[in-house]
C-alpha cells in the first residue's frame, strides 16, 4: 500500500473515534453531525446519478440518490465526506455517477483514495478482523457480513480476503477483464498473482458465467486447476474452490478463489508473518443485500 493509501486509512481511523462511531453497522448520521454535513435524499437525481455535495457556511450538504441502494447511498456519503475530511479535490465535481462509483478501472488516484476512506469508515477494522476469523472462507460468509455491516458485497468481499487466513483472493471483473484483486496474506506467500487487466479465462466459473453458460449456476461453488487462473508457480497448490456471482445489466462479476490441499510448507509459519494486517483499497459495489442488523 502507498503513503496515500496509508494516510487515508490513519484519518479513517481518527475520524471513528473523533465521531465516536463504536457499534456495526455503522451509524452514519455520527459521522455526519461531527463533519458539520447535512444529508438529503433526493428521488429527483438522473437513475446514474449517485449523489452530489455542496459547500454551504462552514458545512456542506450531501444529496444522495434516493432510488439507489441503502448499501450504495451508504458508501456514496462517506465517499463524499472522505473529500472533505482529507481535503482533495473532488476529480468528478459536484456530482458523481454510478459509473464513477463501479468502474474502477477508470477512476483517478484522489477518487480512490477516498474510497478506501470510505472503506474503512463503513467496515471498521477492530470489528471486522474479529468477524472474518470466526467464519469459513466462502461467498456465504461474505453475504453474512454484507448483510451484518449493510455493505455492499463488494467492498466486503475486498475486505474479507485481505483480512482472511486462509490463502484465498477476492477478483473483481469488468468488461471481461481483470480489474481488481484482493488477496490474503498467506496466498500472495504462496506465489499468488493476477496482473490487472488481464482477460478473464474463458475456462473458470466466473468466464462462462459471465457469457451466460447455461451450465454454470452464480454463487455456486466449482472446484478448478489452479492453472486456469495463473500461470505462475502458485507454491503447493493446483486447486482453487472457485465461487463467482455476476452483475445483471453490466459485464461485471466477483470471484472468491480459495486455495485447496495446500502442501505443508507452501504457506509461510504465522510466525515468519509481520503482525500488521495488510490495508488494501476498497470498493464500492452493485450488488446489494438488505438486511441489516445492529450489534449491540
Amino acid at each position: 500500500m502507498l503513503e496515500g493509501e496509508y494516510v487515508s486509512v490513519a484519518r479513517a481511523w481518527d475520524f471513528q473515534r473523533e465521531a465516536g462511531v463504536s457499534d456495526v453497522p455503522v451509524e452514519i448520521e455520527k459521522y455526519l453531525a461531527f463533519a458539520n454535513v447535512d444529508l438529503r435524499i433526493s428521488f429527483d437525481l438522473r437513475d446514474d446519478e449517485a449523489g452530489q455535495t455542496f459547500p454551504i457556511g462552514e458545512g456542506h450538504i450531501i444529496v444522495v440518490n434516493g432510488h439507489q441502494s441503502i448499501e450504495r447511498q451508504r458508501f456514496t456519503v462517506l465517499h463524499e465526506l472522505a473529500h472533505i475530511r482529507l481535503e482533495l479535490p473532488s476529480i468528478h465535481g459536484q456530482s458523481i455517477s454510478i459509473d464513477q462509483l463501479l468502474r474502477y478501472h477508470i477512476r483517478p488516484r484522489e477518487e480512490i483514495l477516498c474510497d478506501i476512506f470510505a472503506s474503512e469508515c463503513l467496515l471498521p477494522r477492530q470489528h471486522f478482523i474479529v468477524d472474518v476469523r470466526k467464519r469459513p472462507c466462502t461467498m456465504q460468509s461474505i453475504q453474512e457480513l454484507a448483510d451484518l455491516y449493510s455493505a455492499s458485497l463488494t467492498a466486503t468481499g475486498s475486505r474479507f480476503a485481505a483480512y482472511n487466513e486462509t490463502p484465498c483472493a477476492w477478483l473483481l471483473a469488468d468488461e471481461g477483464r481483470i480489474r481488481y484483486v484482493s488477496c490474503s496474506r498467506t496466498m500472495r506467500e504462496m506465489g499468488f498473482f493476477l496482473n490487472i487487466g488481464t482477460q478473464v479465462p474463458a475456462k473458470s466459473v466466473l468466464g462462462r458465467l459471465l457469457v451466460g453458460t447455461s451450465n454454470v449456476t452464480a454463487g455456486v461453488p466449482d472446484i478448478v486447476p489452479s492453472y486456469i487462473w495463473i500461470n505462475n508457480d502458485c507454491r503447493g497448490c493446483e486447486e482453487f474452490t472457485e465461487t463467482s456471482v455476476g452483475a445483471l445489466g453490466r459485464s461485471q462479476g466477483l470471484a472468491l478463489l480459495v486455495a485447496e490441499d495446500v502442501q505443508p510448507g507452501a504457506v509461510l509459519s504465522r510466525d515468519a508473518l509481520q503482525d500488521d494486517d495488510d490495508l488494501l483499497p476498497e470498493l464500492d459495489g452493485i450488488l446489494k443485500f438488505p438486511d441489516r442488523k445492529r450489534r449491540k
